[in-house]
């Protein structure tokens, strides 16, 4: 078991490693690639060792990586998926015109088309996006009684808790 001093000093560690990789990732999607000047920079607005700053942008890198290789399997499973769609709305067209279904089935198609889409602009624009902590904690704020939050104070905390 931790005790209080050393978990306090755990937790403002983690804190400013967070707050460190999500400036990194700013600065680097910003076009800043120069790793010598950020470096320096960061040395001194975090107060990090170089070795820091090192372990925060080998980190960085392995989630960018993994979100760019993701990226093509990704895209392979929503043209199966576009595909399978597309079968489903012929079969339809033929059986029930006009039916809910197929309006659905529609939709659907019209939303899997407009992921790979995106997919393909970023990746074509050489843009990665990366969400610091969870997706659904994040999407949360916006219907704080249904997800337990008296306030978005109370969510906010929650946040920045978890994204450290």
């Amino acid at each position: 078991m931790l005790g209080v001093g050393t978990a306090a000093w755990l937790d403002a560690y983690a804190q400013l490693y967070g707050r460190a990789e999500r400036s990194l990732f700013a600065a680097l999607q910003a076009g800043d690639t120069d790793m010598n000047t950020l470096k320096r920079e960061f040395i001194v607005r975090f107060g990090l060792t170089a070795r820091q700053f090192n372990a925060v942008r080998i980190g960085l890198q392995g989630k960018v990586d993994s979100i760019v290789a993701h990226r093509k399997e990704r895209a392979a499973s929503l043209t199966q998926r576009i595909k399978r769609a597309a079968t489903v709305i012929a079969r339809l067209e033929k059986q029930a015109p006009g039916s809910t279904k197929l309006h659905q089935k529609r939709r659907r198609l019209g939303i899997l088309e407009s992921k790979i889409a995106q997919i393909q602009a970023d990746q074509e624009a050489g843009r990665v996006r990366l969400c610091f902590g969870s997706r659904r904690l994040f999407r949360a704020q916006f219907s704080l009684a249904q997800n337990g939050y008296a306030s978005h104070a109370e969510w906010r905390e929650e946040w920045r808790a978890r994204a450290r």
